[in-house]
């Protein structure tokens, strides 16, 4: 990795971690704003550091960094009921970042599709994870950990969307505004 791509891992590892323990309790399971954290830092990093930076805020978090979702810490978090959701975070990335990479002409709608894509792949592999812990079966694992977030979760798509849209063209204005300085164009 080149220091750009270092920094600018650890970066959104520092993005994810402020945002998981921003949470609001509506049951059992807590709305987080991790994912919303993994899709911003996905859609910016190439595959390799969107993996790496999901790594880092797990691996920070194990052991003992105050930083999953109400400030939870330790390896019990992970191993816990809701630790496949964490778990699937990497993959989340990996499916954000290889999709977003594809298609920088519709930008926004490949964004949308690679959030909702990641999304369904953590419910899926949390719920699992749920149903095995609590010995529940799978559907009501959904019941209890995916139905009540669907708006929560599609808010922060819609957020993200818009986070990185925004974010996108005013680092594009300012390249720009650069290359014009230093071209010795006038606007």
């Amino acid at each position: 990795m080149k220091i750009k791509e270092i920094t600018l891992t650890a970066i959104f590892s520092a993005v994810i971690c402020l945002l998981s323990i921003i949470t609001f309790p509506i049951g059992s399971v807590p709305v987080s704003l991790a994912t919303l954290g993994v899709m911003i830092a996905a859609s910016f990093l190439k595959l390799k550091c969107a993996i790496v930076s999901v790594l880092v805020y797990i691996i920070s978090g194990c052991v003992g960094l105050p930083i999953f979702s109400s400030f939870g810490s330790g390896p019990s978090v992970i191993f816990g009921a809701t630790g496949g959701y964490i778990m699937s975070y990497p993959i989340m990335a990996a499916i954000i970042s290889i999709i977003a990479q594809k298609n920088k002409k519709h930008r926004k709608t490949v964004l949308l599709f690679s959030y909702i894509i990641s999304l369904f792949v953590c419910y899926l592999l949390g719920s699992a994870w749920y149903s095995a812990v609590t010995q529940i079966p799978f559907n009501k694992a959904v019941l209890v950990t995916v139905l009540p977030f669907i708006i929560p979760d599609f808010i922060k798509i819609f957020a993200a969307t818009i986070i990185v849209s925004a974010a996108e063209k005013s680092v594009f204005k300012r390249s720009n505004s650069a290359h014009y300085k230093n071209s010795g164009v006038d606007k």
